[in-house]
């Protein structure tokens, strides 16, 4: 299984944890050629979505499914799997994130393979780590 993190991520969080996951590919939007930092979302989104088969996509641009309407809409219809890390992620030291991406990162695997259809995922910085949000395609 593939996972693409977004740039508002930390292209340090992808790269360590493909050392830590054998199993799964990460990579970050950053380390992607097809992607330039003037990328737009739905052009991401649009790209991203045309992969076989489609790799999960970790964001924490929130923005996505609450405040840009043409956004949702192409995650809506891109058929991705989608894991957005909350409120808190960008705005702790780096180390407070990784611990906690690591600690939920099993689980996390473990969810998304388990989806029988694209489904949205909310990883929260504490309390309950992972919440499943529904279809993808219902956002």
């Amino acid at each position: 299984m593939k996972f693409v993190f977004d740039r508002c991520v930390a292209r340090a969080h992808a790269r360590a944890l493909n050392e830590y996951d054998k199993d799964n590919i990460l990579a970050a939007l950053d380390d992607d050629p097809r992607f330039k930092p003037t990328s737009k979302d739905v052009d991401i989104i649009e790209i991203l979505s045309s992969e076989k088969p489609k790799p999960v996509f970790v964001t924490s641009d929130l923005n996505m499914k609450t405040k840009h309407p043409h956004e949702r809409k192409a995650l809506a219809g891109s058929g991705l799997t989608l894991v957005f890390l909350t409120k808190g992620f960008n705005s702790v030291e780096i180390l407070v994130a990784a611990r906690r991406l690591y600690q939920v990162w099993p689980r996390i695997v473990s969810a998304v393979k388990k989806c029988k259809s694209p489904t949205v995922f909310d990883v929260k910085l504490k309390g309950e780590a992972l919440r499943n949000c529904g279809l993808t395609k219902d956002l």
